[in-house]
């Protein structure tokens, strides 16, 4: 009996503790954003017309009725904490609300002038920044800041600046005591304003100095399956369908990691937190119809699998340039000779790469087998379904799962390099065997592409 008492005992603890850090937050299609008050050890979440703020200690729930305007809405409006204030910022101009007495107002004197779309927003000295943005046919390449005496935007000027970066947009950013890193952005063609591309230039402003300098380029960081990377310490954390990354412009590192236990599950449109040495994360609940979500916790050690590398992040072969002599000027201009019509040839096709497909300028990351259909195609001849099919499928999916499967899998190779070369036709193709008309045969032309 008493040995009994102790298991029942044990099992409510376990079970206690168990599900201690999960808390339901609200149906997925109501939510609107999530925000994080690290001063206060919150997270708010805001639906139409009410917020829920969780108690990251204890989670515990409160929820507060909030009266929002007709003019308002959470679409298209960021939110922005300033010493424990809530502000709206709309993402394509001027415009910023306030939340004040459970009621969000607009304050600003300005208007949607819609010149800094898909610009970073962010909170620098208790004050709101954005750099960069998006209007009528160029990009900006300056920070703003609202200043809430005036309710007005000013610029900040760059008076120590050399050098000052290309216009960017939809782009990312770490801020680091009083550096922003600028990173991943997209540029618009000096020639042809309807084109943009991948930005590959890494950026350092400081804002005691008013001073930019030029890092160096690195590699494009793919964001479509996982849009909201998590600031992670001093680092921004990038998660894949196949494991995670962390940046760190400070250091320079680029370093890659397995999925834990949990990082696999998280919900790809929402944000996701880290603070106090624990990542917080929306979740879908189990078994659940409605999409009912859940805010979770975990520590490091579970979030974060095990390691797999590090390199650095960004190259800067401008620091070569002082130190190359006349004779390996003299190499480099006769390797440039040699090679200098088979680069130019490179340049006007594509570029198979062993993580990803190159145009010009433009980068597109492909994922493992992706790469591998890429490759069976371009060098090889026609590939068979089944042969693609033995690439993507999952063996506890059925046949019918599986073929779906594949057909996103070429859906999605197709669509990227659409992007890329600005096509508007499927690059791969399909036809019926001649020899076997159950037989179908996938090709793709050749001729768009670099071959050594």
């Amino acid at each position: 009996m008493l040995r009994d008492k102790f298991l029942t005992a044990g099992l409510f603890l376990f079970t206690t503790l168990s599900f201690a850090q999960s808390v339901y937050v609200g149906k997925y299609n109501e939510i609107s954003h999530t925000s994080l008050d690290s001063a206060n050890n919150t997270i708010f979440v805001f639906f139409k017309d009410y917020y829920k703020k969780i108690d990251l200690e204890t989670f515990e729930i409160d929820s507060v009725k909030i009266v929002v305007g007709p003019q308002f809405g959470f679409i298209g409006a960021k939110p922005v904490l300033v010493n424990s204030n809530y502000y709206f910022v709309h993402t394509q101009g001027g415009i910023v609300y306030k939340l004040q007495n459970d009621t969000i107002k607009r304050i600003d004197n300005s208007f949607n002038h819609k010149m800094q779309i898909n610009s970073n927003i962010f909170v620098y000295d208790d004050k709101i920044l954005r750099y960069g943005g998006y209007g009528f046919w160029s990009a900006r390449n300056f920070f703003t800041y609202f200043d809430t005496d005036l309710l007005e935007w000013e610029t900040i000027s760059p008076v120590n600046s050399k050098e000052v970066p290309k216009g960017t947009f939809d782009g990312l950013y770490i801020l680091d005591n009083d550096n922003a890193y600028i990173f991943n952005g997209k540029s618009i063609d000096d020639f042809n304003k309807t084109e943009m591309y991948f930005n590959n230039e890494v950026w350092k402003y400081n804002f005691k100095l008013n001073e930019w300098r030029y890092l160096g380029t690195s590699e494009f960081i793919d964001l479509t399956h996982f849009p909201h990377p998590i600031r992670y310490k001093k680092t921004l954390l990038v998660l894949y369908t196949n494991g995670i990354s962390t940046i760190d412009l400070g250091n320079n590192k680029h370093t890659k990691f397995k999925h834990g236990k949990y990082s696999n599950n998280v919900i790809a449109s929402l944000n996701h937190y880290f603070l106090n040495d624990r990542f917080y994360f929306f979740t879908f609940r189990s078994n659940s119809a409605n999409y009912n979500v859940n805010l979770r916790s975990a520590s490091e050690n579970e979030f974060m699998g095990e390691f797999i590398s590090e390199k650095p992040f960004y190259s800067n072969y401008n620091l070569l340039k002082g130190s190359f002599s006349l004779v390996a000027g003299l190499l480099f201009m006769a390797l440039l000779a040699n090679f200098g019509f088979k680069q130019f040839k490179k340049r006007k096709k594509i570029v198979l790469l062993d993580n990803g497909l190159r145009f010009q300028n433009k980068f597109i990351e492909f994922d493992e087998k992706a790469m591998e259909i890429l490759k069976l195609l371009v060098l090889g001849t026609e590939v068979s379904s089944n042969k693609i099919l033995s690439i993507v499928e999952e063996k506890q999916y059925s046949a019918a799962h599986n073929e779906r499967i594949k057909v996103q899998k070429l859906d999605e190779i197709n669509l990227k390099i659409k992007t890329l070369l600005a096509f508007s036709e499927d690059i791969v193709q399909s036809k019926k065997s001649d020899n076997d008309k159950r037989i179908r045969l996938y090709f793709i032309n050749k001729n768009l592409f670099f071959l050594q």
